[in-house]
């Protein structure tokens, strides 16, 4: 009786190789894009921060602050309170997506008893709709 040996097929060490090599570069650049934050609608909430510093000026029984902003993803502004006031924001629809924003917010000062100072600093407390707070430096004009 002769046995007969059947030739192994499969994948050449080459072949192998070439596809260790592939499966390391993808996961390490899927590594570094998250390290370095390059897949923002991934990461959950955004992160929104202040750019330069903003400004009051008033306009009337208002006060307007134009501030700008930067967010890695969408959010909406819910809520504006000028700190060590009563002043809150009125008409708040303002959206934020990822990127560079300059967003404007009018405070009805006619409720108020306290008067801002021109060439004071400001604190400005943000609401998000993803219930962060930030906040924000105004000068006021």
């Amino acid at each position: 009786m002769l046995l007969r040996r059947k030739a192994k097929k499969g994948l050449s060490g080459a072949v192998t190789a070439l596809i260790l090599v592939i499966a390391s570069v993808i996961i390490a650049l899927v590594v570094v894009g998250f390290a370095f934050g390059l897949f923002g609608a991934f990461g959950g909430t955004p992160t929104v921060t202040q750019v330069g510093t903003g400004t009051l000026t008033s306009s009337g029984n208002y006060v307007v602050a134009t501030i700008t902003l930067h967010s890695t993803g969408s959010v909406q502004i819910v809520s504006a309170t000028i700190a060590g006031t009563t002043y809150s924001a009125t008409s708040l629809s303002q959206s934020l997506s990822a990127g560079v924003n300059t967003v404007t917010l009018s405070f009805d000062t006619s409720t108020g008893s306290v008067t801002l100072q021109p060439g004071s600093t400001y604190t400005i407390s943000i609401g998000l709709s993803d219930g962060q707070t930030v906040q924000v430096a105004v000068v006021y004009q």
